[in-house]
């Protein structure tokens, strides 16, 4: 469905057969590209989309340890401190922990409620929201959303636990990539090429985007969703930094960690004829 549509976008409809590869549609689209039926945007916006029909909700939701929740049980200086700080217009509910979410909040409803002298009552102002499994479909969550009167779905893994959040915001980074002005100060790109060719890569970063930036091609079935995910799969074990692997004629270097997440990592070409996936 995905490549009809790039092909009726790109004013091919009618004309392709019923199924259609991806490489397909990449070749078709770089085509369109080179003789200026598209602008190089546009192209980075369709790679987007085809890139989202292959993804988890999981590898596009905002996860938990990022997400500000309101947790019900607590008092009512402590909520109102939270309101004050949070710069997000809906917030998560918990009732008591944060793997007991049942619903939304808008902040602006309960911000109505003090101003209008009311005495704080959170729980009348939750809302129902989508909950969602984290291996779910990015595109059918996107259709969730669509349908919800909250614009933020619930996410949760097979054993229930809560794992993130995520919003149509969420999902439009996904195909576009992120915008500078949600970037923390001092908070650099996903991939940021450097001088001497090589790049500065996030370990958040998603694999396909990475793969895309390196021309290197992913696994279909691959059990990781980030750059950190793809060293992981090659080192099978936590890295220290400045460690190094080698793998698809790229040298991955760890260059920063937090904690024992990898943070930062530089990618460097490796010479013609390096045997692929060595280690060191």
């Amino acid at each position: 469905i995905s490549g009809r549509a790039v092909l009726w976008l790109l004013g091919q409809a009618g004309e392709a057969e019923e199924k259609v590869t991806d490489e397909e549609i990449k070749m078709l689209v770089a085509e369109a590209e080179h003789h200026g039926t598209i602008e190089s945007d546009e192209r980075r916006m369709i790679a987007g989309v085809m890139r989202l029909g292959d993804r988890a909700v999981r590898a596009v939701m905002t996860p938990r340890t990022e997400v500000d929740w309101i947790n019900l049980q607590s008092d009512e200086a402590a909520i109102k401190r939270l309101l004050m700080e949070s710069q997000h217009s809906r917030l998560p509910a918990g009732d008591g922990n944060v793997d007991a979410m049942i619903g939304v909040i808008q902040t602006r409803d309960v911000l109505a409620a003090l101003l209008a002298g009311r005495v704080l009552d959170p729980r009348q102002h939750v809302r129902t929201a989508p909950i969602v499994h984290d291996q779910a479909d990015a595109l059918d969550v996107l259709q969730r959303l669509r349908e919800s009167d909250v614009p933020m779905a619930l996410v949760h893994d097979e054993y229930g636990h809560f794992e993130g959040i995520v919003t149509p915001a969420d999902i439009l980074e996904a195909i576009t990539g992120v915008f500078r002005s949600d970037l923390d100060a001092g908070e650099e790109e996903n991939a940021v090429k450097r001088e001497d060719g090589s790049w500065l890569l996030a370990g958040y970063m998603q694999a396909d985007e990475m793969a895309e930036v390196l021309g290197i091609d992913l696994p279909e079935n691959r059990d990781y969703e980030t750059v950190a995910g793809y060293v992981l799969s090659h080192l099978h074990h936590l890295p220290a930094t400045g460690e190094c692997v080698d793998a698809q004629g790229w040298r991955f270097e760890v260059v920063d960690l937090d904690g024992r997440r990898i943070d930062k990592l530089i990618a460097t070409r490796l010479p013609d004829g390096h045997r692929p996936m060595a280690r060191r």
